[in-house]
């Protein structure tokens, strides 16, 4: 990519947003007969009732399998996909493509995509930005990350084969939607900002918008309705608004799974067949307060979800633990960010939210290191997890007339933060009085000693309350007017998790085999991460939730070997 080409132009397509999810909600479970795959779901984990019993928390609990009267339509596929979302569409797409008999569930009306970007390692257009592939260091780096969680073998896969993949499934549509390509460094929405080049992203923009970012995003979930639309022509059956139910599974609960029931509108169901395999692709279940009571309490509540479908309710993971897959004990990823305000309307710039100014929440009350953020990359860093826990799920940044110098004294950043300062959306104040009334700090006493408390750290050189290291002090401390604050509202916006697979994607037991006609792609899947998304990869989300989907399908119609090819 040429230094004179613009940022509207970078997009010469990117990739899969930290913000996206590739969900596509299933209302999920699965007929039990007995065998152990009926003793694991009625039980759950350890002490937890059984399917007779009502629990506190109904996602534990199978249903009863559903009567022959009840299924008004039958029909036979090779390849069944439930859920489309980043990962089932370029699934049903592929399969389509390669001649299979498809049919594909949703629980919606539309296919669902949320974020924008796919990225894409070991990209066909690296040479030419001067991208290096660093297959080793890369899993390597996420092995750290990943906290012990990362399945190397199952990402790393998908990273090796993912240039490949996203290639195909973007130059096998841009008959119905145009795409574009870029290193990922070209990106700079007010969010996102790297340095440095690791991979290449695609968009798909929506040409009815002008606001850049708004062009990405909204294009991308019209992006997958035309590439739905391009599967159908080829042959794929698509049934939406018609969420899966339960899965089907042979021999007493403990054979190849066959197939799955989905609810029609009508309140009836379909019974839909298939040879070859059966791909979750239902998306995760930040939106399903029961389970993340049990697995992430902190994401429970009034906690604002970027979702706006409504069908993250990990109805793919309860269909597979209720016919014997095994139950990942965690931990999932929280998934947290700060808003996607791209027009800086109500919040200044999210990735101005890992700076190391003072973070007080609104009773005045300092909280944390404000470095914990510069560990990470944007919205998806520790700082989100400490800010979610303050009152209102929101930190709020303290600085003076010296923030130049935290933002390297960037024209262009410093010119946005004035912008956000005329509109309002920065307050500002000359005195530290003023400022927190204007703020609305609930304990103004409060906020004023912590403010001193920190300037006195400054003064001394040494933060000795939460270790901001000493480089930092000089140009964070709060004594030159005029003085502002930020605020960082926290949001939902993905879990990670909830069934193992192997590198084929397929699903696996307590006992880590592979059930037979069973799969898995995108955020369902555990073995990524560890408490926070791995931000390693700008798009990592689609990329992971794409190339796995895709990979799926290879397995189940016997290519795996064979790359992608129009």
């Amino acid at each position: 990519m040429s230094k004179e080409m613009t940022r509207r132009n970078f997009l010469t397509g990117a990739g899969i947003l930290a913000a996206g999810t590739a969900a596509a909600g299933i209302i999920g479970c699965a007929p039990q007969s007995g065998g152990s795959a009926s003793k694991n779901a009625a039980s759950g984990s350890e002490g937890q009732a059984d399917a007779a019993t009502t629990s506190e928390q109904p996602w534990q609990n199978p249903p009863a399998p559903i009567p022959d009267d009840k299924v008004s339509e039958e029909v036979d596929c090779e390849v069944l996909v439930l859920g489309l979302g980043s990962a089932g569409v370029p699934a049903t797409v592929y399969a389509a493509a390669s001649g299979a008999n498809v049919v594909a569930l949703n629980a919606s009306s539309t296919p669902e995509g949320e974020g924008a970007y796919i990225g894409a390692y070991n990209s066909p257009h690296d040479a030419e930005h001067g991208i290096e592939y660093d297959a080793a260091g890369l899993r390597a780096s996420y092995a750290y990350w990943g906290q012990g969680s990362n399945n190397g073998d199952v990402t790393g896969t998908i990273w090796d084969r993912s240039g490949n993949a996203v290639e195909w499934f973007a130059e096998y549509c841009k008959d119905v939607w145009a795409y574009e390509c870029g290193p990922d460094n070209t990106i700079d929405e007010g969010i996102h900002k790297r340095s440095t080049a690791t991979h290449m992203v695609y968009v798909f923009p929506d040409p009815d918008e002008k606001q850049e970012q708004y062009r990405v995003y909204n294009g991308f979930p019209k992006f997958l309705k035309a590439a739905c639309d391009k599967a159908e022509s080829k042959g794929a059956r698509i049934f939406y608004s018609t969420p899966a139910q339960q899965l089907i599974r042979e021999g007493d609960g403990t054979g190849r799974v066959t197939g799955a029931y989905g609810l029609k509108e009508d309140g009836t169901y379909v019974k839909v067949n298939a040879s070859k395999g059966v791909l979750l692709a239902t998306g995760d279940f930040h939106q399903n307060d029961a389970m993340l009571q049990d697995w992430l309490p902190c994401m429970t509540g009034d906690l604002f979800s970027r979702n706006p479908y409504g069908t993250a309710q990990g109805d793919g993971q309860k269909m597979a633990w209720w016919i014997g897959a095994g139950k990942d004990t965690g931990p999932f990823d929280i998934g947290l960010c700060w808003p996607h305000d791209f027009e800086f309307v109500e919040n200044s710039p999210s990735r101005w939210g890992s700076k190391p100014w003072l973070r007080l929440n609104i009773a005045g009350e300092r909280y944390t290191n404000e470095t914990l953020g510069t560990h990470e990359w944007y919205s998806t860093s520790p700082m989100c997890l400490a800010d979610v826990k303050q009152p209102g799920h929101t930190g709020y940044q303290i600085c003076d007339s010296k923030y130049p110098a935290i933002l390297d004294n960037d024209e262009s950043e410093i010119a946005i933060f004035e912008d956000c300062v005329e509109r309002k959306v920065i307050h500002s104040a000359d005195t530290l009085e003023e400022l927190a009334d204007k703020v609305g700090f609930t304990n103004k006493e409060r906020f004023l000693e912590s403010v001193a408390r920190y300037n006195g750290v400054c003064a001394g050189g040494s933060d000795i309350d939460f270790g901001v290291p000493a480089e930092y002090l000089a140009n964070t401390s709060v004594t030159e007017p005029p003085f502002y604050c930020m605020h960082r509202v926290v949001y939902k916006q993905w879990t990670d998790g909830g069934v193992n697979t192997n590198r084929y994607g397929q699903v696996l037991d307590d006992e880590r085999e592979p059930i037979e006609g069973l799969y898995a792609a995108g955020n369902i899947r555990s073995g990524l991460c560890s408490t926070h998304y791995l931000w390693k990869s700008f798009g990592s989300n689609k990329l992971n939730a794409v190339t796995s989907g895709m990979l799926s399908v290879k397995h189940m119609l016997g290519t795996w070997d064979e790359e992608f090819a129009l």
